[in-house]
């Protein structure tokens, strides 16, 4: 198992830091926005598959989620925030016809507001740091930082991981393994930083990986809860050794808010610069 998830890694790793650098001085960093705009799409139709089990509520869910993706992507906030509030209010559009039950109906309305938002807003964040003064490295620190949390927390907790940390969640997850997790984001961060961001203080680059670390897991814990609840043990089963999309995004979709502000906060007070 640990060789397919290596194997995959390495070709999806490669991929992502391509569309990232091509992107550099493109036009809103095209081809990095429209590379995530494909991942919101599969993590969007993988995350309703769980739930949701009409077609049509699937399409109208994937359609929302890349519209909700681009709206935060691209239009600045007083266009932006009003266009996610009407995706909100189309998926309660969506379940308005027709004679369900008025609890499903309740049910798959939040359903679909919560994923196309989740996913799609979250995921928007990144083409919104890429765009940002050196904003191409702040996307590398953090997607870098959540993969090394996420190794690291592995590896710990499979040696020395006694407590449970969720254990109704995910029973395999432990708290030995979440703090070796976070202080690989941290260590990730600060290294990283210290080769391609010089300028930036270590401290607020360590505070910058604690955030992605900590926000990270709890994505991935999320993620895990949702699984749990639709009863099924992964997203999908596109990626060897990884499950689907979903399931390796999870973590890489939570810290993009937080990488975003500790990004935005650098440029403004030009420690970046």
């Amino acid at each position: 198992m640990i060789w397919k998830r290596i194997a995959t890694a390495a070709v999806l790793i490669p991929l992502l830091v391509a569309s990232i650098l091509i992107s550099v001085g493109r036009p809103g960093g095209w081809p990095f926005l429209l590379f995530f705009a494909v991942a919101a799409a599969l993590c969007a139709n993988e995350g309703f598959r769980m739930f949701l089990h009409g077609a049509g509520d699937r399409v109208g869910g994937v359609v929302l989620a890349v519209l909700a993706y681009f709206s935060a992507a691209l239009l600045p906030g007083n266009f932006g925030v009003p266009v996610l509030l009407v995706c909100v209010l189309l998926s309660v559009f969506h379940v308005l016809p027709g004679a369900a039950d008025l609890a499903e109906k309740a049910r798959r309305a939040a359903t679909l507001c919560l994923g196309a938002i989740y996913v799609g807003g979250l995921l928007a964040m990144y083409p919104r740091t890429l765009l940002l003064p050196r904003g191409e490295h702040w996307v590398l620190l953090g997607i870098l930082a959540v993969a090394a949390g996420d190794t690291m927390a592995y590896f710990t907790g499979r040696a020395i991981g006694r407590r449970k940390l969720a254990p109704s969640v995910s029973p395999n997850k432990t708290v030995e393994g979440a703090v070796g997790g976070l202080l690989g984001s941290v260590g990730c961060a600060v290294l990283y930083a210290h080769g391609f961001l010089p300028g930036v203080p270590a401290g607020y680059v360590a505070a910058a990986g604690a955030a992605v670390g900590v926000f990270g897991q709890a994505g991935d814990l999320f993620e895990s809860l949702v699984k749990r609840a639709a009863g099924v043990k992964d997203s999908g089963t596109i990626l060897p050794g990884h499950g689907g999309i979903l399931d390796r995004a999870d973590a890489i979709l939570a810290a993009g808010p937080v990488l975003h502000l500790f990004a935005a906060w650098s440029s403004l007070a030009g420690a970046g610069a």
